[in-house]
């Protein structure tokens, strides 16, 4: 029985202690390949951080990728409506500026009443020789909303 419960501690210490389901413990960045090339807060008008979308590019393939992994502050764990989008701009375009599209890829897709408890995403798509834009949104489980949306960025 003491065999038991000194697992039970341990299990709850490695939990607590963030081993297990961390950021870091996710190989391939949660679905994306490649390494991770910037990350943007997802937080609320007042400053509070839900989240962040992290964004990565796999040069054997040429792709980005994005996800937003939600913070304990935006209800990691809890089923909340957590979102992200990616944008590839019309050729031509300009770092920090806006930009038109001819893609756009969400995760759950536009429209949707998913609700996901850790991440949104992998969106990904090539964007060689473009800019792109990022963006995603975290409701809280109070109902709060963090959001960020980019201008065109990573060009080329």
């Amino acid at each position: 029985m003491k065999r038991i419960f000194a697992r039970i501690a341990m299990v709850a210490a490695m939990l607590a202690g963030g081993l297990f389901f961390s950021p870091a413990a996710h190989a391939a960045g949660y679905g994306c390949g490649g390494s991770e090339i910037d990350s943007y807060a997802v937080k609320t008008s007042g400053g509070t951080v839900y989240g962040y979308i992290h964004l990565y590019y796999d040069s054997s393939t040429g792709k980005n990728c994005a996800v937003n992994v939600a913070t304990a502050a935006g209800g990691a764990g809890t089923a909340t409506v957590k979102n992200v989008y990616m944008a590839r701009c019309v050729a031509g375009s300009t770092a920090g500026k806006g930009c038109s599209v001819d893609l756009t890829l969400y995760d759950p897709p536009f429209g949707s009443s998913t609700k996901f408890t850790s991440y949104a995403g992998p969106v990904s798509f090539n964007a060689a020789g473009r800019c792109i834009l990022i963006g995603g949104a975290i409701a809280s489980p109070a109902g709060n909303v963090g959001s960020y949306s980019s201008l065109a960025t990573h060009c080329g």
